[in-house]
């Protein structure tokens, strides 16, 4: 893509409006100073003070707060937490980022704001301690979100459906409601990340690893061999809509109408942290396609977006218009 079209797009995205419907979720970071540890009266085990806390949008909501960082000119953020801390939190650090936080409603039963705690010991992070796992939506909640999407709907550029967690929003009957929108709605543009359900969506666009494309089409292989490529054909066929499959250092692969093609970003050298790569290929791809570009700038965009978040070691960085600007010149 030349310079001049890129800086296009960019320009074009201060005017996209995009809602992000999804498991919206917190990562705490939690750095550890070990070396003030010690023994509990209580328990008799050595404590693990804490030097540092650090919190940030995880799930849909890194891809929101990646949407915001690129520039999307309204980000909406439509979801269900808890009634506790960390939903505070949570809200405060979208709005932080320039997401809006008024379509996050409030379950007060049988929910818990999906929280993944990481206590760091330096660069090395620790076993995790994950809260949301054991939710469940309720009809009341789930029909009021559903009301929210509809009413917002003829105002949006796109919606994205983002799928993080087994259980989760996306309860059977939840997935079977946005499908139908999907279908009533074919001129509207809409996009889908799930790690779980992303057959349950056809209609959309899909962005989608490697690994998961090759389940969804019963395949085996890696993520370099041609058994990829045949998955890329057949869920193309499936949903008939662009899908795009992630490969890690190997880049992205677009099929569409016109057949398929790679794209690889410039190589990542040094240390590398995956956490948020695939979340900021999706935010640069929505961006583009909303903004009226090409499924192929839209590739493109999105995997840049991703080699500079890689590089953001200890956190679930975003990408900057000015930083895709950068390593597209270096990689020209």
């Amino acid at each position: 893509m030349k310079l001049s079209r890129l800086k296009a797009i960019l320009k074009k995205a201060r005017r996209v409006r995009i809602a992000v419907i999804g498991d919206f979720c917190l990562d705490a970071y939690w750095d550890l100073g070990l070396s003030r540890s010690e023994t509990s009266l209580e328990t008799g085990l050595l404590t693990r003070p804490i030097r540092r806390q650090r919190y940030s949008p995880g799930g849909a909501g890194n891809l929101a707060a990646g949407l915001a960082a690129l520039g999307c000119g309204r980000v909406l953020a439509l979801g269900v937490l808890g009634e506790d801390p960390w939903a505070g939190e949570l809200r405060r650090s979208l709005k932080a980022r320039g997401a809006e936080v008024s379509g996050l409603l409030t379950q007060p039963r049988n929910w818990a704001t999906p929280v993944y705690v990481k206590p760091m010991a330096g660069p090395r992070e620790m076993n995790r301690f994950d809260a949301g796992g054991f939710n469940g939506l309720s009809r009341a909640t789930g029909r009021a979100l559903l009301r929210r999407l509809e009413t917002l709907l003829p105002g949006l550029d796109a919606v994205i459906i983002n799928q993080q967690l087994r259980n989760s929003l996306h309860a059977p009957w939840m997935r079977a409601a946005l499908a139908g929108l999907i279908l009533r709605h074919p001129a509207k543009l809409f996009l889908t990340d799930a790690r779980h359900d992303g057959a349950s969506f056809p209609g959309s666009v899909h962005k989608i690893n490697a690994r998961e494309a090759l389940r969804l089409c019963g395949l085996r292989g890696s993520a370099g061999s041609g058994t990829v490529r045949q998955a890329a054909s057949r869920l193309h066929k499936r949903f008939k809509k662009p899908v795009f499959i992630t490969r890690g250092a190997r880049g992205c692969l677009l099929c569409d109408s016109r057949g398929i093609i790679a794209f690889v970003p410039p190589r990542v050298r040094g240390q590398i942290d995956p956490v948020g790569g695939g979340d900021s290929v999706m935010a640069g791809i929505s961006l583009a396609l909303a903004a009226g570009a090409d499924p192929r700038d839209a590739m493109e965009l999105g995997s840049l977006a991703a080699a500079i978040t890689v590089r953001k070691l200890g956190q679930t960085g975003w990408a900057e218009p000015k930083e895709i600007l950068k390593i597209s010149k270096r990689a020209a």
